[in-house]
């Protein structure tokens, strides 16, 4: 089952993973059906079952964005993925706004694109998900752009609002890829969503980010000789493609996460009103 654009559940379709029509089953529920609430770790749980379902499809999005920028920082600067910050202010700023602005919302443009294929029980295929978030790209990157100069303002004006504005605009790329309503809109529809579920949000992004760190520093800790060596610059390529996939996916099943949560409030609304 998967929702529309509103959020209201869709008709059921049988999922087709490789030749293989899977059942409607208990699997196929938690996998699959987009208009159910899930708990943080309800999030993580999917966010893996995706991941053994396509076991390719999303590092591939990923790795097709990631391994590209950082080859191309690694010839402009010298330095691989582990030693970016040797790179020195100016040029470290100009990467995180690459970073925010282009390769961030397109990888999340991929991902979510996707998860609305897989939640519509069709066969995602790289060149029609590549297709999509390419078109999508402007919309999201713009919106991406303002929601983190935005959280950058609130941060350096006094932390509290930019942690705010952070909650507030964690779903803004998956928005606006999803809903087409424009950069905007986007923001706007993300405030909605996230309105009430800052502990929830908060939460899966602590787990997220922790993992993410202990990952990366693991990941430091073994890496071999020089930050520019090959042996360096390929574990830097895959731990940044399986961090950016994995960051992108559990957002886009928080985004439905959070329609489903809408969804439901309107209908307790509903029902309390009459």
């Amino acid at each position: 089952m998967v929702p529309d654009r509103r959020g209201h559940p869709g008709s059921h379709r049988p999922q087709t993973v490789g030749c293989t029509r899977v059942s409607e089953d208990d699997r196929r529920d938690s996998l699959v059906d987009l208009s159910r609430e899930r708990s943080v770790r309800a999030i993580l749980h999917a966010t893996l079952e995706f991941y053994r379902a396509f076991p390719l499809l999303f590092l591939i999005l990923a790795a097709a964005v990631i391994v590209p920028y950082d080859l191309a920082v690694l010839a402009a600067t010298g330095h691989g993925p582990f030693g970016l910050s040797h790179t020195g202010f100016v040029v470290s700023q100009l990467l995180n706004v690459l970073s925010f602005s282009l390769i961030s919302p397109l990888i999340s443009a991929l991902h979510v694109h996707a998860v609305v294929m897989i939640g519509e029980s069709r066969r995602p295929r790289l060149p029609e998900v590549a297709t999509v978030g390419l078109r999508v790209l402007p919309v999201v990157s713009a919106a991406e752009i303002v929601a983190n100069i935005g959280i950058l303002l609130g941060t350096l004006a006094l932390i509290l609002p930019g942690i705010l504005l952070a909650l507030r605009w964690s779903v803004v790329a998956q928005s606006a890829a999803v809903e087409h309503d424009g950069w905007l809109a986007a923001l706007r529809r993300s405030r909605t969503l996230t309105a009430g579920h800052y502990g929830h949000i908060f939460g899966l992004g602590l787990v997220v980010g922790a993992l993410a760190l202990g990952v990366r520093l693991a990941a430091i800790a073994i890496s071999f000789g020089h930050t520019s060596s090959v042996p360096s610059v390929a574990l830097g390529l895959v731990v940044d493609t399986i961090l950016a996939s994995f960051s992108a996916l559990t957002l886009a099943i928080l985004y439905f996460d959070l329609r489903a949560r809408e969804t439901d409030l309107n209908a307790s609304a509903g029902d309390a009103a009459s």
